[in-house]
């Protein structure tokens, strides 16, 4: 009798190793799953008249502010400061093919935005053409020493002893973004990844990333995202 209770202990516990005790995710996976904002290739004007910038990745949509990460769709945003607050059009050429873009004047930003709602690999030729000025975009991602992934490590180190108090086991009380700063976004005259946490309780806390060496910039909870 007692060896037949100590076999089906030893059943029961196999079925639990095999099915309900998953191994706890760590920190990085955590970010890597609640992300509600993820730029990861970045092209920028090579026409100093005409200062625009592209970044595309994946990002949440409808896009808010929740401490939540749900429904990812691909992205490409188009940022310009033009010197109007008018929303205008612009012609954007991709591999050949030609489209015209809203840009929608962000009040709060003082740049113009358009997402052209697609995924870009950073092999792409892109012409942009406004009122007879053209540029073309060039990829500057592929020259960064730190890429996205990298910045991501970097980020999410930083922010570790955060991170393990907003977690619950696998799962994380907030959403991260990865972003980038450049002279258009941020008045940068180098451009910059920007990590951001935001928790379920509303708390923000960011850190700015050199794209050359990896190094920790600034950090803080005011609102850069």
């Amino acid at each position: 009798m007692k060896k037949n209770i100590l076999v089906l202990l030893l059943l029961v516990c196999l079925s639990f190793s095999f099915s309900g005790c998953d191994e706890e995710k760590d920190n990085l996976s955590l970010v890597k799953d609640n992300m509600s904002e993820y730029g990861e290739v970045y092209f920028f004007s090579d026409n100093p008249d005409l200062p625009m910038s592209v970044v595309s990745g994946y990002r949440e949509e409808p896009y808010k502010y929740d401490g939540k990460s749900e429904i990812k769709f691909d992205f490409a945003l188009v940022i310009a400061r033009l010197d109007n607050a008018d929303d205008e059009y612009l012609d954007v050429t991709i591999d050949g093919q030609q489209q015209k873009v809203l840009l929608k004047y962000n009040f709060l930003t003082g740049t113009h935005v358009a997402d052209l709602q697609t995924k870009l690999s950073g092999d792409e030729k892109i012409c942009i053409s406004y009122l007879g000025r053209e540029a073309n975009v060039i990829c500057k991602s592929k020259d960064f020493s730190v890429n996205a992934e990298k910045a991501l490590e970097i980020g999410t180190q930083y922010f570790n002893e955060k991170i393990d108090k907003v977690r619950s086991g696998s799962k994380l009380n907030a959403e991260c973004y990865l972003k980038l700063l450049d002279d258009i976004s941020g008045g940068f005259s180098e451009v910059y990844w920007l990590f951001s946490i935001y928790t379920s309780d509303g708390e923000m806390s960011n850190v700015i990333i050199s794209t050359a060496n990896g190094q920790i910039l600034a950090n803080g909870g005011q609102n850069l995202i």
